[in-house]
């Protein structure tokens, strides 16, 4: 009777020790999930960066350079016009150019200091 008993019992130590070396093979559903979660978050985060860093690098494009800005003046002085009226035509087409150049150096200074990071 004593066999009959060591051998039941060792069954059920072998019964119980199984189930408890199985379970430890089995899956954490928490721990999965929660590593699939991660994954996910990280993915999201690294896709987050990229538009950021996409959306940084078009804000800080120039945008185009205005017509304005590239128009060229002329005296219009001709061949028999007398000294005065030359002198007086080139100095209104030196004085627009220069007008063009302080306003087109102005929209220029706005611009690259909204665009370039600062100090």
């Amino acid at each position: 009777m004593n066999w009959h008993r060591s051998k039941r019992s060792r069954l059920l130590l072998t019964a119980a020790l199984t189930s408890v070396c199985l379970s430890g093979c089995g899956t954490d559903r928490f721990r999965l999930n929660q590593a699939y979660s991660d994954k996910a978050k990280a993915e999201s985060v690294r896709v987050a960066l990229a538009e950021a860093e996409k959306r940084v690098l078009e804000a800080r494009r120039m945008p185009v350079y205005p017509t304005d800005c590239r128009r060229h003046h002329h005296s219009g002085v001709t061949l028999h016009d007398r000294l005065d009226v030359a002198n007086q035509k080139a100095d209104n087409a030196l004085g627009d150019a220069n007008k063009q150049t302080d306003e087109c150096a102005a929209w220029y200074d706005k611009n690259f200091k909204a665009r370039e990071p600062k100090p």
